[in-house]
């Protein structure tokens, strides 16, 4: 029977890891409130915001309030990233797959002799199936917010909007809000961070996912460089915790300037303060993910997977 003690020794070590970063992460963050409200209250501070209060005027005729579309793209998204990052961090874990797929022969996609398809472990192909899920909804996403005007709303227009976007910052460290309506146009902060999440964090992550995918043609990998094995997967994992930074700060900002104002708008599209309703169809789709977290799990995706591919299931490792 094989010693777990090194494993022990390990996932301990680990979790001593991650106190000790969460630890001072949390110490870091009091001491940039302090700073920031420290800041605020000197003449240079108030200046500042007075000239750049953190929000930019939108361009002339953007549309105003959240179309059903940007709705369900938006929850879908999310739905779609809740497990592209569960399946990256049991790649991440190196864990051996419960079981292995390979593609089959099809009318659309038949099989080269000379290039077989590659077998792939579950949490690969799963990985691969939900990220293009995702894609597909970010791909209708970003031609409806062309084709509406919304995308007005969600990229700066002019270069105030960077000075702005400190000042929000200072703003929200110094935890006194910015004063923003998000019916209307998004603060100078918002704009940049999402228009970064859209337009470079997420084609960043599906190039170097495909750089690391069994797609990727062998004539253009290189051992240095962009397309590096490298270098993909660096990238690829910086990506990954851009977007649980992002969601957890984006999440607990909704939750805190405005709860119902903000889920009424997102999730209902209506512009109140009062009603429940957005935060009732928000508490619906969580727990819509919570079920598909629990149903969804590998014994679940095995079976997807034999539905439309060769499995071979591999026994359970020794306890």
């Amino acid at each position: 029977m094989p010693d777990a003690r090194p494993r022990r020794f390990a996932q301990g070590r680990r979790l001593a890891v991650a106190l000790t970063t969460a630890g001072l992460a949390l110490v870091a963050l009091a001491a940039a409130v302090v700073l920031a409200r420290w800041w605020r209250g000197t003449e240079t501070g108030e200046a500042f915001l007075a000239a750049f209060p953190g929000t930019v005027p939108p361009p002339p005729g953007t549309p105003e309030g959240f179309p059903a579309w940007l709705s369900w793209t938006h929850a879908l998204n999310t739905f779609f990233l809740l497990f592209i990052v569960s399946s990256a961090l049991h790649l991440r874990a190196k864990a051996r797959p419960p079981a292995f797929v390979t593609r089959r022969a099809t009318r659309l996609w038949p099989v080269n002799p000379a290039r077989p398809p590659k077998r792939l472990g579950l949490h690969t192909w799963w990985h691969l199936v939900v990220v293009t899920l995702w894609v597909a909804t970010g791909l209708v996403y970003v031609v409806l917010l062309l084709v509406s005007g919304q995308w007005a709303r969600l990229l700066p227009t002019e270069w105030e909007a960077l000075p702005n976007a400190v000042s929000a910052g200072i703003q929200y460290l110094s935890l006194d809000w910015p004063a923003h309506d998000s019916w209307i146009t998004y603060n100078a902060l918002q704009e940049v961070v999402y228009s970064v999440t859209v337009f470079i964090a997420a084609p960043l992550a599906l190039a170097t996912g495909l750089r690391l995918s069994p797609v990727w043609p062998d004539r253009w990998m290189r051992e240095h460089g962009p397309l590096s094995d490298a270098w993909a997967r660096r990238t690829h994992a910086l990506v990954l915790w851009y977007y649980l930074a992002f969601t957890a700060v984006h999440v607990g900002l909704v939750l805190l300037t405005g709860a119902r104002q903000n889920l009424n708008a997102m999730y209902a599209g209506v512009d109140d303060a009062e009603s429940w309703v957005g935060a009732i169809v928000f508490a619906g789709s969580v727990v819509v993910m919570a079920v598909a977290w629990v149903l969804l799990r590998p014994p679940a995706q095995t079976a997807i997977a034999e539905r439309v591919a060769d499995v071979r299931r591999m026994p359970a490792p020794p306890r």
